[in-house]
Parts: structure tokens; C-alpha cells; sequence
């Protein structure tokens, strides 16, 4: 399919026309609606323990279960501390991730969260319905959501959770339009990105190449029956 080229409408400047389209616009972290966690995210309250598990080492902080894989992202936590209480809600877990939290010395807190605590801009502890439990941090595994309604208003086809659907090399399927980065795989990482990115833009530049060589051919070709 030919692709007809994009206008890209800029907020600072005006309008940039493009032959192929490089969307990495990322994703975003979508936290559960409890009050005072959004204030304390990235500062003590924290979503990933191969990044802040150091910052947290020897401390007691906390794991709130509110996704189903919260179970074994509070066992990644223990490696770092041996105070560790798991939020869980009422009636979520199971008799084995019972005994495998009991195993390592995990203490389970059953009930709605209602808020954190904070005092003198420190998270403090963690409120459930009848009870504060004291808490130097507090671990949130977020869910993730593609930042993707350019991708969207594009026609980029995409599955149920939003995440566009591509081939092998990036190429989304709307003709002329590549991803790269978080907008397409949750799990890139910063160098995960940028290879990424290099590998879309040496795909992109190929089928520039193609796209040249296909027009060249066309303005060159002699007319049919000379």
C-alpha cells in the first residue's frame, strides 16, 4: 500500500510535512484512587524494586496488592527487607500464596487501604478501615496504558488494552507508521527504547529507499509499446 505521506501539526511551530511517521509517545502509570498516593508516587511511595529496592534496603516498607500479580512482585520486594507487610484485599489470596508469603516472613494485612500517611513530608504509614500500619515506603505495581491516541486517530489497529498491533519490524498497521519504545512494549526499558527506536528507524529508512527506487523507475520507464 503507497503511503501518501503526513502533516504534523507542531504546537511551537507551525506544521512539518513527513514522508514516515517514528511514534514513541510512551505510556503512563495508572495507580489505584487512594488518597495521597498520586502526591507521594516516584518519592516513598515507589513501583519497582529492581529500580528503588536499594533506596528502601533494611527499612520497612510496604506492598499494596491491588493487581493480581501483586503476589509475586512482593516477593522480589523481601529480597531487600525483612519488615515487609503485604495490603491485600479481602478474600484475594489464595492458601498456597498464603503459605508462600508466610514462608518468607511476609506479613499479611487484609482490607481497603484508605489512605497514606503522611507527616513533615514523609510517608509514615499506611491507614486500612481500622488500623494504621507504620511504613517507611510503600510499593504500588502500577498498571501501565500507552499513551496512544495519536496511534488511535491514525487508524493504527490495537488489542483490547490499547497496545498497537505490529509486525515484526515496528510497522503498525497503518501504512508509513512505525513504534517504538513504551507506546508499544511495556516492558522497554530505557535501552530496550532506544534499540528500539534504531531498529525502526534503519526499517523506516529501507522503505524510504524502496519507495525511491519505485519512483525512479516510474519517471525513467519507457511508455508501453515504444
Amino acid at each position: 500500500m503507497e503511503n501518501p505521506g503526513f502533516d504534523v501539526q507542531l504546537l511551537a511551530r507551525g506544521s512539518v510535512t513527513t514522508r514516515r511517521l517514528l511514534v514513541a509517545t510512551g505510556l503512563r502509570d495508572v495507580l489505584p484512587d487512594i488518597p495521597g498516593l498520586e502526591e507521594r508516587w516516584a518519592r516513598d511511595v515507589l513501583h519497582c524494586p529492581y529500580c528503588h529496592g536499594y533506596e528502601v534496603r533494611d527499612k520497612a516498607p510496604g506492598v499494596l496488592g491491588w493487581l493480581s500479580h501483586a503476589v509475586g512482585f512482593v516477593q522480589i520486594v523481601r529480597q531487600w527487607s525483612e519488615d515487609l507487610v503485604y495490603f491485600a484485599p479481602p478474600g484475594a489470596l489464595s492458601a498456597a500464596e498464603r503459605d508462600q508469603l508466610a514462608a518468607r516472613g511476609i506479613v499479611v494485612m487484609e482490607g481497603s487501604v484508605r489512605q497514606v500517611l503522611v507527616h513533615e513530608d514523609r510517608l509514615y504509614g499506611v491507614e486500612l478501615d481500622h488500623d494504621a500500619v507504620p511504613r517507611d515506603a510503600l510499593f504500588v505495581p502500577p498498571r501501565f496504558a500507552p499513551n496512544n491516541d495519536l496511534l488511535i486517530e491514525l487508524g493504527c489497529e490495537h488489542d483490547d488494552e490499547g497496545w498497537p498491533i505490529t509486525q515484526a519490524d515496528a510497522r503498525t498497521s497503518v501504512a508509513g507508521v512505525w513504534v517504538a519504545g513504551n507506546v508499544a512494549n511495556p516492558r522497554a526499558r530505557v535501552i530496550t527504547a532506544a534499540g528500539e527506536g534504531s531498529a525502526a528507524a534503519i526499517g523506516i529508512n529501507a522503505d524510504l529507499v524502496d519507495e525511491d527506487v519505485r519512483d525512479a523507475l516510474s519517471r525513467t520507464a519507457s511508455p508501453r509499446g515504444a
